[in-house]
């Protein structure tokens, strides 16, 4: 194992003393938890990739990140599926349809890489998640939770990141919670949002998701 490798290792056994009590499982540099209504949450210790050449870091603009870290978070909810389901039983950050940095929960709210081997950095890494980050996981702990967040906040609640197609998996899950009414004003809002100014690859997927859910006819705007 590289020394990167091996500082990661201990960044995670140090934030695992935290998360084991918490119900997470470790597997490597992440953390899985189940939850509710069959949603996981999940933390990863993300290393910064290793750039040979040089080429892609650009001082003051794009940072060299080899040797740093970040924390990420996310929950997954099973039955916002529509770009496909986890390879496997442990959930990754890629599979989340809800992400954050950890940074997110800190002054400013902005994405934080942090030096390996800064210790420092890792007391406060800790401390946030803490106080911060797993309360926060903890109130998403079922899918009418994940609603009532998506009702009260819009996409941000789901992340900085969150697409505006986000609204495509909040109706998948009223859909699955025989919620049908409440999905149908959705996509109408969200049909009207995109019939003007969204490209033609977009209004070509929508109008075949929209069928698929027998939708059909709020696609008339979308031809």
């Amino acid at each position: 194992m590289t020394e990167n490798g091996e500082l990661a290792k201990s960044i995670s056994l140090a934030l695992h003393e935290i998360l084991k009590p918490a119900g997470f499982r470790k597997r490597a540099n992440s953390f899985n938890r189940s939850a509710q209504d069959g949603l996981v949450h999940h933390i990863s210790v993300q290393l910064g990739a290793y750039d040979p050449s040089g080429k892609h870091a650009v001082p003051g603009l794009v940072p060299d990140l080899y040797g740093r870290y970040r924390v990420n978070l996310g929950v997954y909810v099973p039955e916002m599926n529509r770009m496909g389901s986890p390879r496997s039983p442990w959930v990754n950050n890629y599979d989340c349809q809800l992400r954050w940095g950890l940074g997110d929960f800190m002054p400013g709210g902005f994405d934080q890489w942090r030096d390996l081997r800064d210790r420092l950095s890792v007391e406060e890494v800790s401390r946030v998640l803490a106080q911060k980050a797993l309360p926060h996981l903890d109130r998403l702990h079922d899918a009418e939770r994940v609603l009532e967040t998506w009702e009260e906040h819009g996409p941000r609640g789901f992340g900085p990141i969150t697409p505006k197609a986000a609204a495509l998996d909040v109706a998948d899950l009223l859909i699955s919670r025989n919620r049908r009414d409440d999905a149908q004003r959705l996509l109408v809002s969200y049909v009207e949002s995109v019939s003007l100014g969204d490209h033609a690859g977009h209004k070509q997927y929508l109008r075949k998701y929209l069928a698929e859910r027998d939708f059909e006819p709020l696609g008339k705007p979308l031809q």
